[in-house]
């Protein structure tokens, strides 16, 4: 289970996100939806450690990780599929992976694990010695996923997955988001296409200006007239209507 407690960070001395509890049970799918600059991401990035943390906890497994660096945070279980992909462009697909396996050393099993994640992305393995600068944007969103999953995370981090990606590609994604969890993955999920978070996610929170202001089931949030008038648009709310 991840656990964010009161928690505080920001940048510089300036607090980015104010008190957020949040709690994330293992094998559910978790979705955090707002506007830009809500703090969404800023979230996710201090649970990787990769923004300090003023006050309050995360917690892994009941294990305070609010200090700890990145790379034992990644060994601890959670990995980052970060925002706008971050592929190393001048390395190949192939070796784009073996970085997300890196924090697993000598471990045998990694070439069996490369395996099973081009049997879930066969684009990948097609493309797996060309750059991945070369890849198209919904093939550099499966490496990112791939590279992410290369460390055999407890806990998988989505921070937009669907930015900039064709209808057909987004639907894809959010397939390959659903299995993930189906197959025992926790996901905390951020996203500003509400309905897509919405329908694969057990549960959600609403960030806004640094805060979270209210969550509920998924099924709940997705009837719910402030998400509705927000996120979701005029089709939700007349279908919710009636």
């Amino acid at each position: 289970m991840l656990e964010l407690v009161k928690l505080t960070s920001g940048y510089g001395s300036v607090a980015a996100v104010e008190d957020i509890d949040l709690t994330v049970p293992a094998g559910t799918c978790v979705c955090l939806i707002g506007a830009n600059g809500a703090g969404k991401t800023t979230t996710l990035l201090t649970i990787c450690g990769l923004v300090r943390a003023f006050s309050g906890a995360v917690r892994l497994d009941g294990r305070d990780v609010t200090r700890s660096p990145a790379d034992r945070i990644v060994r601890a279980g959670v990995s980052l599929v970060p925002e706008g992909r971050r592929v190393v462009a001048s390395m190949s697909v192939e070796d784009n992976l073996k970085v997300g396996a890196y924090v697993r050393g000598s471990d045998p099993s990694v070439a069996d694990d490369m395996e099973r994640i081009y049997a879930r992305f066969p684009r990948l393995r097609e493309r797996r010695f060309q750059y991945a600068g070369s890849l198209s944007g919904g093939e550099q969103q499966m490496l990112a996923m791939g590279r992410a999953l290369m460390a055999r995370p407890k806990v998988l981090l989505l921070d937009e997955p669907s930015m900039g990606l064709a209808p057909h590609v987004v639907n894809d994604i959010f397939a390959t988001i659903a299995d993930i969890n189906a197959q025992g993955t926790t996901v905390l999920l951020v996203e500003q296409n509400a309905r897509k978070a919405l329908a694969v996610a057990d549960y959600g929170y609403v960030m806004e200006h640094g805060r979270v202001v209210f969550g509920d089931t998924a099924q709940a949030l997705a009837k719910d007239p402030r998400v509705i008038a927000a996120y979701l648009g005029m089709r939700a709310a007349e279908a919710a209507a009636g």
